[in-house]
């Protein structure tokens, strides 16, 4: 029954890591992607436990969701700051001339 939900955090997961990585756009995109997943991989993890079928690939997911996490909202972060200091530095540089 939880099956299919943990597979889908497993690839929200993957995902959530793939966007992460990359900067821009894709890192706000990622990061919902990520908490999906996230909430995926324990709610099909809860349920495989309680039918006792092997819950490895929800354990695989719930990983794989907290490492997109911490990607996504360091990569979000850290395009926000180079944004506001290239923001700044333009304005910087037009009261010089």
């Amino acid at each position: 029954m939880g099956k299919g939900q943990s597979i889908a955090g497993l690839v929200l997961g993957i995902v959530g890591i793939v966007f992460g990585v990359l900067n821009g756009w894709f890192s706000i995109i990622g990061l919902p992607v990520a908490i999906v997943g996230l909430i995926f991989a324990v709610v099909g993890g809860k349920k495989l436990r309680q039918n006792g079928m092997p819950t490895g690939m929800a354990t695989a997911g719930l990983v794989l969701g907290i490492i997109a996490v911490v990607f996504t909202a360091i990569t979000f972060f850290t395009c926000g700051i180079c944004i506001i200091c290239a923001a700044g530095s333009g304005a910087f540089f037009e009261s010089l001339v």
